[in-house]
């Protein structure tokens, strides 16, 4: 009967460091996807915030059309906040009767010879009736963020994030986000699509 309680013991203890040797190398697994999720989802943000887009302005309207024009310029966006805002920062040179300055976003990738939809973040301006700035411009146009959604226009009612920071972010990524300056001399006796009175865009670039 000894024998039999110590051999039970024995298998007992044996079971008993058995349970705890699983369960901790349960534990660790746990712990080690747990660390390593962390690490992706730590790289995830870095890579968005590290993304940087660029483009230099030159003479085309936002319907792809150019415009014979001396002015020039130069915009730059940064993601940052882990992928959730933007940092942006446009340079102009020999724009004159400033009226707005958009990003447009279309459907599809564009250059500056296709279309570029409609207005989806106004740097300047503001929309309609807000629109009659008619400055001079010869070095920082536009310097902020972009943090929230009610910052933003709608620029495709047929797609989920549209209006939203994260929408823009994906259509810069895409390509199909493109910076324009517009300009008006605010006559309408005199003829549009020239330098100084470009209602529909003096400048513009692709961001890329």
């Amino acid at each position: 009967g000894a024998r039999h309680g110590r051999f039970g013991e024995t298998v007992q203890f044996h079971m008993s460091h058995v349970y705890t040797t699983i369960r901790r190398r349960f534990l660790m697994k746990k712990l080690l996807c747990a660390f390593v999720l962390g690490l992706l989802v730590s790289a995830s943000g870095y890579a968005r915030d590290s993304m940087r887009f660029r483009t230099h302005l030159d003479g085309f309207n936002a319907a792809g059309a150019p415009v014979a024009t001396n002015a020039t310029g130069e915009a730059k966006v940064e993601v940052i906040d882990g992928g959730t805002a933007l940092k942006f920062r446009v340079n102009v040179a020999g724009i004159e009767n400033l009226v707005m300055a958009h990003i447009h976003v279309a459907p599809a990738p564009v250059d500056v010879t296709d279309p570029a939809g409609p207005p989806a973040f106004w740097f300047t301006g503001g929309p309609p009736p807000d629109t009659t700035l008619s400055e001079r411009v010869n070095g920082r146009l536009a310097e902020g963020y972009i943090i929230t959604n009610g910052q933003l226009a709608s620029w495709d009612t047929t797609d989920p994030l549209d209006g939203t920071v994260e929408g823009l972010i994906i259509a810069i990524e895409e390509g199909r986000a493109s910076v324009i300056v517009h300009t008006d001399d605010l006559d309408p006796d005199t003829p549009t699509g020239v330098q100084g009175d470009s209602r529909a865009g003096e400048l513009r670039g692709t961001l890329r």
